[in-house]
């Protein structure tokens, strides 16, 4: 009879573990043990490595990180350097490498680890030998551009100081061959022998022109001239014909001042000499270039004026009552009743001018004893440049007489002539114009100290034109002749501040010294000190007045209703306008109520007309 199956439970694992380290076959104790040891260290091993990669790939990105951060910084100051010059570069290279070191000092410093320090030097090594090498080679080049730029500023002053001694041929030459020397000296010994002969001409050369140029521009072709002719070889083509051209020009230019200076004494015969004058003690003859300045040696009033238009003579009346008369003018630039001094011209000489004296009975005076007395001819015969008045018109005619011209020269010698006239006339204009205000100023401030033209200073009464001396001398005698003073703000005096604020342009253009007597001094005052501000281009800082801002308000009103009121009727609207603000306390600022102020004065006094 069969058995029924037993059933047999699986085992647990601590007996399957019991069965397999203590069954049969089981592997003895100590090999189990090693075993796991030598599994478990062969995982730790990997841990590490891995560790170690991971720790390797941060310190690298690091280093690197911060190495790239610091290239910017090295960028910076490779460019900072680089946009010095000169003697900055040199002296800020020490500077610069030191700067650099300390970036990369700084750098490592801020590194934690040998792996970071590391990958930072790698990267950070050649961008710092890239920038000392850029920062080096940039204060050499620059080394070499401070050592040229010296040496070109010693040759550009020697130069100078042989330009400069164009009318010393000995100290010229000295110089030039300094400069050459010097030239000489500059050229490298890698320069050719010719580059080095162009170098030197090239220097030579400079200061040549540049002495030329001098003494065109001193108005001496001859020395120019001179200089050429020794070292014109030395100028580039370019300097050499304008050198040329201005040598052309310069001899036109005297050409054309000749034929306007024998204009000027009458057109003396070429050639020919002026007609003996007999030297005696009653008259004098004094050789004179045509066409130069005639001056008086006394000042006075011009009494008389005879002879031809060509061959004139001037009788100066002076104060003491004795007279001189001047022989021998081309042309009279002075009339008859005007007031010269010895700084005025009176005419320009023909080639021997004639001086006579008599006293003020009528006896001659020895005319030599005189001159001499004077200072010489230069007392009488001035330059032939000086400005005087002209007649135009005379010289014109004189000139289109010379038949030895072409009419091209006749054309040019006229033109010249109008332009050298025109600019006499405008000089001696604003000559009158600033010295007559210097006289109104003086005698506003001190009237009593002023009677006639000879209590001005000398040097305002020369400065004058004798026409204008005249009519200052008149006004000064009326104002000590007169019983009464002019009073304020006249319509010629109102009249004139407008002008000086509608038309500043004409008004500092205005002679101011004909004023004096007509005009009270306080008024005379206020317009010299205005024309003075205007010319000199200064702004009027002081306050607005009542009367000031009136003035304003009629100028404007003149301007923009474009009318200008009669001047008679000037002081009764600025009255009128007065006597409102003041009752109804306008402040002299408020521009619209005194607009409407002044409308109102102006509309009442044509109402009353």
């Amino acid at each position: 009879m069969m058995r029924a199956p037993t059933s047999i439970s699986p085992p647990t694992p601590v007996e399957a573990y019991k069965a397999r380290s203590w069954g049969p076959g089981a592997a003895p104790l100590g090999n189990t043990i090693g075993r796991a040891l030598a599994i478990g260290g062969e995982a730790l091993n990997e841990l590490s490595a891995t560790h170690s990669a991971i720790q390797a790939m941060t310190d690298d990105t690091a280093g690197r990180a911060r190495a790239l951060q610091d290239k910017a910084a090295l960028t910076n100051l490779v460019e900072l350097h680089a946009g010095l010059n000169g003697g900055d570069a040199v002296a800020s290279q020490p500077q610069a490498l030191a700067e650099l070191a300390k970036i990369q000092s700084n750098g490592q410093t801020r590194l934690s680890t040998p792996g970071m320090i590391a990958a930072y030097d790698q990267q950070m090594g050649p961008a710092i030998d890239d920038a000392t090498d850029q920062i080096t080679r940039h204060a050499l080049r620059q080394a070499g551009v401070e050592r040229q730029a010296v040496a070109d500023q010693e040759l550009q002053s020697a130069q100078q100081a042989a330009a400069n001694a164009w009318q010393d041929p000995a100290r010229l030459i000295e110089g030039l061959n300094t400069v050459k020397a010097m030239a000489a000296g500059q050229a490298d010994a890698a320069t050719s022998a010719q580059d080095r002969v162009a170098a030197i001409r090239s220097a030579v050369g400079g200061a040549v022109a540049n002495a030329v140029g001098q003494a065109f521009g001193a108005g001496e072709p001859e020395f120019a001239a001179h200089i050429m002719a020794g070292w014109g070889d030395t100028l580039s083509p370019a300097a050499y014909q304008l050198a040329i051209a201005k040598l052309g020009q310069a001899n036109q230019m005297r050409r054309l001042a000749s034929i306007f200076g024998d204009a000027a004494g009458g057109n003396p015969q070429t050639g020919v000499m002026e007609t003996e004058v007999a030297q005696s003690p009653e008259q004098v003859a004094i050789d004179a270039p045509a066409g130069s300045a005639v001056h008086p040696i006394a000042g006075g009033s011009v009494s008389a004026i005879t002879g031809t238009p060509n061959n004139a003579t001037v009788e100066i009346l002076h104060p003491d009552g004795s007279s001189t008369a001047y022989g021998g003018l081309g042309m009279a630039s002075t009339a008859i009743g005007d007031l010269v001094t010895p700084a005025h011209v009176i005419g320009s000489a023909r080639p021997v001018v004639t001086l006579a004296a008599n006293t003020p009975s009528g006896d001659a005076i020895d005319a030599g004893v005189l001159l001499r007395n004077a200072g010489g001819s230069g007392a009488v015969i001035g330059q032939s440049d000086t400005p005087r008045i002209w007649d135009m018109p005379a010289l014109r005619d004189r000139i289109a007489q010379r038949s030895d011209l072409s009419p091209d020269e006749q054309a040019l010698a006229t033109t010249f002539a109008e332009r050298r006239m025109a600019a006499d006339h405008m000089q001696l204009a604003a000559n009158d114009v600033s010295a007559g205000r210097s006289i109104a100023s003086l005698f506003a401030a001190a009237p009593e100290r002023m009677s006639q033209a000879v209590d001005l200073p000398p040097d305002l009464a020369g400065q004058l034109s004798p026409a204008a001396l005249a009519q200052v001398d008149g006004a000064l005698r009326n104002v000590a002749q007169a019983t009464t003073t002019p009073p304020l703000s006249t319509p010629k005096a109102l009249r004139l501040e407008l002008e000086q604020r509608q038309a500043p342009g004409v008004f500092t253009q205005r002679n101011l010294a004909p004023l004096i007597g007509e005009i009270h001094p306080a008024d005379l005052a206020q317009l010299t000190s205005s024309q003075g501000a205007i010319a000199a281009g200064v702004s009027d800082d002081r306050p607005q007045t009542s009367r000031s801002a009136i003035l304003d308000a009629i100028a404007r009103h003149e301007i923009v209703n474009t009318v200008a009121l009669p001047d008679e009727t000037l002081p009764a609207v600025q009255n009128a306008a007065q006597t409102m603000m003041r009752i109804n306390q306008l402040d002299p600022g408020d521009r619209a109520s005194i607009d409407n102020t002044v409308a109102n004065a102006i509309q009442s006094q044509a109402g009353q007309s």
